[in-house]
């Protein structure tokens, strides 16, 4: 007995102490999160001076003695965890970044269930990059440096490989080489506002229902060398599913100041928005970002509209290589050459990064006990619990079905305002959270049970029942008082 209770509490002391080297060792990798990859795109001279990349921590470092480089994309492919190379796959990418921004920066996002080593490799650059990042590899979630626990937000700083140009040939004459060289590409951004142009963002969540429109900004950086260009316009063709403004409605501003009419044109062409610029009347605004401002509704009969994301860019067109328009301007993208030859002048579009809106719907089935669709129940939407504020009213139609279009993402109250003739009133107040994100349509169920009917008059109505229920009962009870003093008297008599 004695020694089977010695080994009980060795074996205690032993998960004990084994359970506290694990905790004190590491940590359980967490797989239900998500992780986070930030790259940072740097420019270097010499390749080998950017000695910070995935493979040292996986912290967020300070740098600054690099120059940022904006407009780079990556994909990334999922290998096996044991992956030690850096070959490229021949497979489609598990995931792509969108381009770095102003701080070089792009981040990735990796859902928990995707965890894992990947490769990441560039796979899109501004074509005035001067070098090319090495591709490598990065495990999601990383460990910690001090090998304790998981890091589930990871920043990476790559190397880059540099393309020498090559030396010009010497045969071709200055005249020549000033037409073809070639001119930095300016850049583009879109953002889209979804409470009028208060704050901007990847993303808009519409309150189509209430009248609100989406508010779009393509902003682009005017370069050094727009006196050098002969074309600069913007474009922006929009989805089907977004009604277009008028040309009125578009806008273009520095720093919040509007431009002078007559310095650019826009027109709305079906779904297509163009704002062409002079480039001349642009030469003040060298380095600094011109805003184009519109707004659009969702067109909420258009096929998919509702409960879908609905995406759009933008895009910039422009002269990329040196060379003056002519001097009447009538046909600004073709030059001459040393010989008087006319030289077309290529142009180049790049395009801004993609960014979404949306607006979601709550749709209801309206029905009896056995689920028969009743038509004609009205009912109220509302933003508020206590149901003063009311947003919308829907009937419910031949198949039971209403609905709330346009909603944004949020909690709303529903309450039947008119019951189908011949059932009882619904009297619950509905709360109902919508998320499209989760769901595409957010559905409810709401039953009515039909009125019970009793008639009133009648030999079967209900006070004709009730007087023979009456007359029944005093005569039952006549009967018994009658029993009980017969027998009272029978005992006495004994």
């Amino acid at each position: 007995m004695k020694m089977k209770r010695f080994l009980g509490v060795l074996l205690a002391a032993v998960i004990v102490l084994g359970s506290f080297a694990l905790t004190a060792s590491a940590q359980v990798k967490d797989t239900t999160k998500d992780v986070t990859l930030t790259i940072y795109a740097l420019e270097t001279e010499n390749g080998s001076d950017v000695t910070v990349d995935s493979s040292v921590t996986g912290e967020k470092l300070t740098i600054t003695d690099k120059k940022p480089i904006a407009g780079v994309g990556f994909a990334l492919y999922r290998v096996d965890d044991d992956e030690t190379l850096t070959e490229l796959p021949d497979a489609e990418p598990s995931f792509t970044s969108a381009l770095t921004d102003e701080s070089g920066a792009v981040t990735v996002t990796v859902p928990a269930q995707a965890q894992g080593r990947y490769l990441v490799v560039e796979n899109e650059k501004p074509a005035d990059a001067a070098g090319t990042t090495v591709p490598f590899l990065v495990d999601l979630p990383m460990t910690d440096p001090a090998g304790t626990g998981f890091m589930y937000e990871v920043y990476a700083y790559p190397k880059q490989e540099i393309n020498h140009a090559e030396e010009p040939d010497s045969e071709v004459d200055d005249t020549d080489e000033e037409i073809e060289k070639e001119l930095p590409n300016p850049k583009i951004t879109k953002k889209v506002s979804e409470d009028n142009g208060k704050t901007w963002g990847e993303e808009g969540n519409i309150a189509s229902i209430i009248g609100h429109r989406a508010y779009w900004k393509v902003s682009v950086l005017v370069p050094s060398s727009i006196d050098m260009m002969s074309v600069f316009s913007v474009g922006d063709i929009l989805d089907n599913r977004l009604i277009p403004p008028d040309k009125s409605e578009v806008k273009a501003s520095v720093g919040g100041k509007e431009l002078a009419a007559s310095s650019y044109t826009a027109d709305v062409s079906k779904q297509t928005i163009t704002v062409d610029f002079k480039p001349a009347d642009l030469a003040s605004y060298k380095d600094k970002w011109i805003d184009i401002i519109f707004p659009t509704y969702i067109d909420l009969e258009a096929d998919k509209s509702v409960g879908e994301l609905i995406p759009n860019s933008a895009t910039l067109t422009f002269t990329k290589l040196k060379g003056a328009p002519d001097a009447d301007g009538s046909d600004t993208d073709v030059d001459t050459d040393s010989d008087g030859e006319p030289v077309k002048i290529p142009v180049t579009t790049i395009e801004s990064p993609v960014v979404v809106v949306w607006t979601a719907q709550i749709k209801g089935f309206k029905h009896d006990s056995d689920k028969k669709a009743l038509s004609g129940a009205e009912f109220t939407l509302y933003s508020d619990k206590d149901c003063k504020d009311k947003l919308a009213q829907s009937v419910s139609d031949k198949d039971g079905i209403f609905r709330f279009i346009g909603l944004r993402d949020g909690t709303y109250y529903i309450k039947e305002t008119k019951t189908p003739d011949g059932y009882q009133e619904n009297a619950n107040v509905l709360e109902v959270k919508v998320k499209m994100k989760d769901n595409k349509t957010t559905e409810i169920d709401v039953l009515n049970v039909k009125k019970t009917n009793l008639p009133v008059t009648g030999g079967a109505g209900i006070i004709g029942i009730s007087a023979i229920g009456l007359a029944v009962a005093l005569i039952g009870g006549a009967m018994i008082v009658l029993a009980f003093k017969a027998r009272r008297k029978a005992n006495a008599a004994a």
